[in-house]
């Protein structure tokens, strides 16, 4: 049996020990921000601070619903508030996943999560969060008053998590 010399020991250290330190790249993948959709607005004893969906607001959750339902929509991300969670639950159950909860004042980490990925998801949040992360991730500056209702945002990474298209549209209500 031969000897192994040092250099050659040192050569497959290294070696092994490059392979581990070689990042892992993620898949290339879309992800969809939409602000809640039309919220009643009216005083109620029921919902003074987390009013639910008006008719109009759930007929447009619908409809995003199936303008989602040809994408592999593996996540579905909402705050916990009952007007995100109703715009939010048609697409998930459309594409049968369940909805996950994200933390509003946790952005910046959030936004960080969503740029590696690694699969197409639907983010719904609010005229201040919507904004923050989709100018965060694309580096656009659009803004939502409290008036505005389904615009609808489409970033595309590559996979190195690059930015690598951006487009806008509207989900629309139908009567």
């Amino acid at each position: 049996m031969k000897a192994i010399n040092g250099q050659a020991i040192l050569m497959v250290v290294t070696l092994c020990f490059g392979l581990s330190l070689v990042s892992v790249a993620v898949q290339a993948h879309t992800v969809y921000f939409v602000r809640h959709f039309e919220k009643v607005t009216s005083p109620d004893e029921l919902h003074p601070n987390d009013p639910p969906l008006t008719a109009d607001g759930q007929r447009r959750a619908l409809n995003l619903a199936g303008l989602l339902a040809q994408q592999p929509i593996k996540s579905v991300f909402s705050t916990q508030y009952k007007r995100t969670l109703q715009s939010a639950l048609p697409t998930a159950l459309e594409q049968g996943v369940t909805v996950t909860a994200y933390d509003p004042r946790q952005l910046q980490a959030f936004a960080q999560q969503l740029a590696l990925l690694g699969h197409d998801a639907l983010v719904v949040g609010h005229s201040n969060t919507t904004p923050f992360l989709v100018n965060t991730l694309s580096g656009q500056q659009i803004s939502l008053q409290e008036s505005d209702y389904g615009d609808i945002f489409l970033i595309r990474f590559d996979e190195n998590a690059k930015v690598i298209d951006f487009k806008t549209g509207r989900v629309n209500r139908s009567q």
